[in-house]
């Protein structure tokens, strides 16, 4: 199981461990568009495309090795010609669920910890990579929704 955890609430910095055992650190920082790590030595990219919302795991050459479509409450995550599919089950993006080919659910992604400044993915069969993927796109989509109800806020003068 995966767990990310804020370094340094509030900062949007986080450090990954699969079983206690430390993986990668990722940030998630203002202005900068998806995230990087890396991974058993391989370097990956998250990239967002702000104004669709499909997010792109990019290889260290800048190949393409999985992409989502618009994440809402249910998305797909495609790689290889696999597609796999998740839906929102808990209120306000807290959980995802991960479902199997047959459709029965297989896997969670969960917002927890302190003002949900910690995230746990338990999504077996998919390579590590993509673990790390599908839990950044849930942190990012997260931050985009905070990002674009703090704007409505400050539009609507309150």
């Amino acid at each position: 199981m995966l767990h990310a955890k804020r370094i340094h609430p509030p900062s949007q910095d986080y450090e990954l461990t699969e079983d206690g055992r430390a993986l990668t650190t990722f940030s998630l920082r203002r202005g900068r568009i998806g995230a990087r790590f890396t991974l058993s030595g391989a370097d990956y990219q998250v990239r967002t495309h702000r104004f669709s919302g499909v997010y792109e795991l990019l290889d260290a050459g800048g190949s393409v090795v999985a992409t989502t479509d618009r994440v809402r409450r249910s998305w797909n995550m495609t790689c290889s010609g696999r597609v796999i599919r998740f839906r929102q089950t808990a209120a306000a993006g807290r959980e995802y669920t991960m479902a199997g080919d047959d459709g029965v659910p297989v896997g969670t992604i969960r917002r927890t910890g302190h003002v949900h400044s910690e995230t746990t993915a338990d999504l077996p069969g998919l390579d590590p990579a993509l673990q790390v993927f599908a839990l950044v796109v849930v942190l990012l989509r997260r931050r985009r929704k905070r990002a674009a109800a703090i704007r409505s806020t400050s539009l609507a003068g309150g």
